[in-house]
């Protein structure tokens, strides 16, 4: 087991032990959010022909001439196949996505036509290919479309309906179970006690779990009783993943790290150089992976987006995470020298277009209403004590 190790030793650690679960066929409408476990091939040209972009009329551009004439000869709506040629002198009054008819090269917009006694003026010119939406110009027959590890989003359910595949296979979504514990601990709708707290690390995680892809029924709340605690261990040994808040310290009551260590748990690392989170448990039981987390909610929300969401992407089969961003800090940062920092931050452009990025205020672990503001964490490495304004940084965008 290995002890204080730097952030980039941990993750690394923690994604080589996470891998993926295997696959399924999902339909397009429960697909949202999950991960593709096949690379899309398009079977088809999109658009399969060339369409109005316009309600107008279908013309030969050569024929609008000023002072012309010409004769309607068709009314083409969209979803139905033009009957006529247009040729010379003539044009089709045609319905935007409909399809082009033959012989016509553009489109004229009702706005500057005047139609009467089934014939049609024009108070413009136009010129070949004008508001013509050509065939195959969004995706070509065989084309990759999408690839394997990539997130389905809105946008992909709608271009795999436009692409006519109803079911696609994705990677299996891991079953995750989120412990919190602690006696001082009451449930989110009881009015604490003296020395209570009520419960916001179950909620929270869980929150954290569904929206990084993982299946999590409902939170569990240990006290802090190690029968109690090894007997739901146990009772969810059959989890792809376990993630305890607290219990993983050295406080005489943290019984978490104990009992894994009783039950066989192979604990890869114990303690990280960072803040916050310094007292961070990863390890095996059996093949179910476990992430102690600190009881602190800043720490625990923190760690779980530098850790657990990693894992669970993981997990998926997502493809590796991105290296982050990197913004301009905008006030100087003082810290431990020898601890990497998750500082909660505000990223936005300036007026030059620059990201620039600022803290959301006091850092106490303590201030969970700094998670709330912040929509990205910065990384302050470790090896220096004074982060300087101006110094550029690493952010990772918060998934909400």
């Amino acid at each position: 087991m290995r002890t204080f190790i730097s952030f980039d030793e941990a993750r690394q650690i923690v994604l080589a032990e996470a891998n993926g679960l295997g696959t399924e066929r999902c339909s397009i409408n429960d697909a949202l959010g999950r991960i593709l476990a096949e690379d899309i091939i398009s079977q088809d040209n999109i658009p399969p022909f060339a369409s109005s972009a316009m309600d107008g009329y279908a013309v030969r551009s050569e024929d609008v001439l000023e002072g012309a004439l010409l004769e309607v000869i068709e009314h083409i709506p969209a979803g139905q196949v033009p009957q006529r040629i247009v040729t010379a002198g003539s044009c089709a009054r045609i319905m935007t996505g409909a399809p082009i008819p033959e012989g016509a090269d553009a489109i004229i917009p009702r706005e500057v036509s005047q139609e009467k006694d089934g014939k049609v003026q024009f108070s413009t010119p136009t010129q070949k290919g004008k508001h013509i939406r050509p065939a195959a110009e969004d995706v070509r027959k065989g084309d990759l479309v999408f690839v394997n590890g990539q997130r389905i989003t809105p946008p992909v359910v709608g271009m795999l309906a436009t692409l006519g595949k109803d079911t696609v296979r994705v990677s299996k979504r891991p079953n995750v179970v989120v412990f919190s514990t602690g006696d001082e601990v009451v449930s989110p709708e009881k009015e604490p006690g003296p020395g209570q707290i009520r419960n916001s690390n179950g909620p929270a995680l869980r929150a954290q779990v569904l929206m990084a892809g993982g299946l999590c029924p409902a939170y569990v709340h240990l006290p802090d009783n190690p029968a109690t605690i090894r007997e739901a261990i146990l009772a969810n040994s059959g989890a792809d993943f376990m993630i305890f808040s607290g219990g993983v310290s050295v406080g005489d009551h943290d019984y978490v790290k104990e009992v894994l260590d009783d039950l066989g748990m192979e604990l890869m690392f114990w303690k990280v150089r960072q803040r916050p989170g310094k007292p961070l448990a990863f390890g095996r039981l059996g093949k179910t992976l476990v992430l102690g987390l600190p009881g602190n909610p800043v720490s625990s929300s923190t760690c779980f987006m530098m850790y657990g969401n990693p894992i669970i992407e993981a997990l998926l089969g997502a493809r590796e995470p991105d290296a982050g961003e990197r913004a301009v800090l905008l006030e100087d940062v003082t810290k431990v020298s020898n601890l990497h920092y998750f500082a909660r931050g505000i990223l936005r452009q300036d007026a030059e277009g620059l990201s620039v990025v600022s803290l959301t205020g006091p850092q106490g672990s303590n201030l969970f209403g700094s998670v709330v503001k912040a929509n990205c964490i910065l990384h302050l490495p470790e090896g220096v004590a004074l982060v300087e304004k101006g110094t550029v940084v690493q952010v990772d965008r918060l998934s909400w």
